[in-house]
């Protein structure tokens, strides 16, 4: 089993599954797709000795699982090695090029999220949604852009970024610091301008951002959640019942905007839809009030380029009103 040949094969690939001695399968248009190819130990050997290293062996063969990434060609790799039923398994991500992509639909919107100096960005939507590519995108555009000093904290780190009018120092949680929430305090010892987080996973890594934000650092962070709006409430009760008044607070005080994407796909095509909220005096209110509930309302209307995922499907251009309504009823708009 040879990843580049399958590569080469299935361009539009977007993860490979791989299970010792068992036929190898991949996802292609969204849809699982088994081969006739197999893979057997030499593999996972070579997945450690030519990708991962041994130190990530030894967290495999204590813990069960690792997780790590390496490039191969101009793409990216995002590696799970895990073990099912005692059997050697693994999960690739295809993370593609950024320069092979078409370019981002909401150009204003990065526009003016890579220019933010500071507060809180959230960038949503359930696993495979496209976050990491969004999440990569608004950070080159700030790297090309802005003297500024940038600092991710990723688990594992995923597209590279190399320093260009940025200083750009990416640290993987496991290997160059202990969790993400700590990465974000020592971040703050670091002088930096921009910190990026790959994942808010926790209460701890939550507060760290907000503190971050209020001390007048633009924060970006990644949450899996399906709505825009839903995040305010995902961040608010990922705290005790004494502490979310603060929280909301902070919140309403501190975010900028939060997106929620989803991809939809239908034979060979994709479309990216992409929910967008911004935190105006209004929406800011209806957070310290806790009643994010009525905040999809003013997004409706449109204004400060909000709006609602309904109205991002609406919105798509090249698609067949039959397939619009697939895709409403498919996305449960």
């Amino acid at each position: 089993m040879d990843i580049e040949k399958l590569m080469t094969a299935y361009p539009s690939m977007t993860d490979i599954h791989v299970t010792e001695g068992a036929p190898v399968s991949i996802r292609l248009y969204g849809s699982l797709k088994k081969l006739k190819e197999t893979a057997d130990a030499a593999f996972f050997a070579s997945l450690f000795q030519d990708f991962l290293g041994e130190e990530k062996e030894k967290e495999w063969e204590q813990r069960g699982s690792c997780d790590g990434s390496a490039s191969l060609g101009s793409c990216r790799i995002r590696i799970h090695v895990y073990r099912s039923f005692g059997q050697k398994a693994a999960s690739l991500r295809i993370l593609p090029s950024l320069t092979s992509l078409a370019p981002d639909p909401d150009k204003d919107w990065m526009e003016k999220t890579a220019s933010l100096d500071h507060g809180l960005v959230l960038v949503t939507g359930p696993s495979g949604s496209g976050k990491s590519t969004t999440l990569a995108r608004l950070l080159t555009l700030i790297n090309t852009r802005r003297a500024c000093h940038l600092v991710t904290l990723e688990d594992p780190v995923e597209y590279v970024i190399p320093s260009d009018k940025a200083l750009v120092h990416q640290r993987e949680v496991g290997t160059d610091v202990i969790d993400f929430a700590s990465g974000v305090r020592d971040a703050l010892r670091e002088d930096p301008d921009v910190i990026a987080l790959g994942e808010m996973r926790d209460s701890e890594t939550i507060a760290a951002a907000l503190t971050a934000a209020e001390t007048g650092h633009l924060v970006i962070g990644t949450l899996h959640t399906t709505r825009a709006a839903d995040s305010i409430g995902r961040i608010i009760h990922a705290f005790p019942a004494d502490r979310q008044e603060e929280i909301r607070s902070l919140l309403a005080a501190n975010l900028r905007s939060a997106v929620s994407q989803r991809l939809y796909r239908s034979g060979r095509d994709t479309w990216l839809l992409r929910e967008i909220l911004t935190n105006i005096p209004a929406t800011a209110h209806l957070i310290r009030e806790g009643k994010e509930a009525q905040i999809p309302s003013y997004m409706e209307m449109g204004l400060h380029q909000m709006r609602t995922m309904k109205q991002a499907a609406y919105g798509l251009k090249g698609i067949s009103e039959r397939e619009r309504e697939k895709m409403m009823k498919a996305l449960e708009l």
